[in-house]
């Protein structure tokens, strides 16, 4: 090899060592909470491009505040559990257009009920049904903690009443009900899944693609699609925000839907509540969280988020694993009053969202879109606090 090549190819490699080094993950912040003495929680979720980062601990998390390294030994830093200021909810949409023969919708509802088995454990879901009806059917909402169900005869008996496909509708009529159901939750943080399981593309054409983009790319929720048939045989990138599993068929579906239930459960667990003891004592303090993870391969990435807080009234005493109070906004929407203060200080434990509002006809008929206004976050619908 001619020795300026040799010398060329030696200036790439730092380059490309660099490259693979300091690759920024993903880091974001739907909400951050303070309170005396001297606490301050942040809510996180991390990040590699599709890969969620589930694997951080407590000194992953370098903190600065306006631009000085809080040491740890000041900062007693913990990660703290995160369903203390947020609520997850997965809602499921099954495609029956195509399920015409009974074994068929057997081997389905298996399959469904196995996911939602498997992701009861850590969060409520809601199964819900369609073909090529105007309407979704429901199929039953599964609380968080309970067992089973090891069978879904509601779904296996549920022959295709329209053999079309009203996919773009589904999808619409799906966010809006999972936007009732997570509104009737008083936590800061809201954190809803939408997982699509669909034989193909739409046929019925009841809404159009552009509108499906529009209330997809709308939506604050996470969403996963299971695709049955030959890979890549039809587009679903237009939901597919967070992932799409190819099924070979919809007898065999079953290991498709177990597999988009870990990838749930690993968009869940990329979510941190990380808690620290501020050294300020007064004034605005600007921030910033920097996250760092070496993979398996001594690969480095890193990101950050910013945000600022109000140390006035700060003194000794902090003990970081005392759960936060309350809550605020991410930095972005500080002061969205119209959204936040009946919910936390009237009826956020009151009668009339789980009585009436939490599963009812008017998310379906004409409210839906506007139970869950679109956060500055993607992925979250943050609620403002007390």
């Amino acid at each position: 090899m001619p020795l300026w090549r040799a010398a060329w190819l030696l200036l790439l490699l730092p380059l490309t060592v660099g490259c693979g080094l300091f690759k920024q993950l993903e880091v974001d912040s739907p909400g951050h909470w303070v309170q005396k003495p001297s606490n301050v929680a942040v809510h996180l979720s991390v990040s590699d491009g599709d890969t969620p980062i589930t694997d951080l601990t407590d000194q992953s998390f370098a903190i600065y505040e306006n631009d000085q390294l809080v040491a740890t030994e000041d900062s007693k830093q913990m990660l703290l559990d995160r369903e203390l200021m947020a609520h997850f909810r997965t809602l499921l949409l099954v495609d029956v257009s195509s399920a015409q023969d009974e074994a068929t919708r057997g081997k389905v509802a298996r399959g469904v009920a196995a996911f939602v088995a498997a992701l009861r454990k850590t969060q409520a879901v809601t199964v819900y049904a369609f073909d090529g009806s105007a309407d979704l059917t429901s199929i039953g909402d599964f609380p968080k903690g309970e067992a089973g169900p090891e069978d879904l005869p509601t779904l296996a008996a549920l022959a295709p009443k329209d053999t079309s496909r009203n996919l773009h509708g589904a999808v619409q009529n799906g966010i809006k009900e999972l936007g009732a159901r997570l509104m009737t939750q008083q936590r800061s943080v809201r954190v809803g899944t939408l997982v699509v399981m669909t034989a193909g593309p739409d046929k019925a054409g009841r809404q159009s693609a552009e509108q499906l983009q529009q209330a997809v790319d709308a939506s604050p929720y996470q969403f996963l699609v299971v695709a049955v048939g030959q890979e890549a045989s039809y587009d679903v990138s237009a939901i597919a925000k967070h992932g799409t599993l190819w099924a070979p068929n919809l007898v065999g579906v079953g290991p498709t839907l177990a597999d988009a239930a870990s990838k749930v459960e690993d968009l869940m667990e990329r979510h941190y509540l990380l808690s620290y003891c501020s050294p300020a004592r007064a004034g605005v303090r600007r921030v910033r969280i920097e996250v760092t993870r070496i993979g398996t391969e001594g690969d480095e990435r890193k990101g950050n988020v910013e945000f600022e807080i109000d140390t006035t009234g700060f003194t000794a005493g902090c003990d970081p694993s005392t759960p936060p109070k309350g809550g605020v906004p991410s930095a972005k929407s500080d002061k969205p009053e119209g959204d936040g203060k009946k919910p936390d200080d009237k009826k956020g434990d009151g009668k009339k969202p789980d009585d009436k509002k939490g599963d009812g006809k008017k998310p379906d008929d004409k409210k839906g879109d506007d139970i869950v206004p679109p956060p500055n976050k993607p992925g979250y619908a943050p609620t403002p606090g007390k």
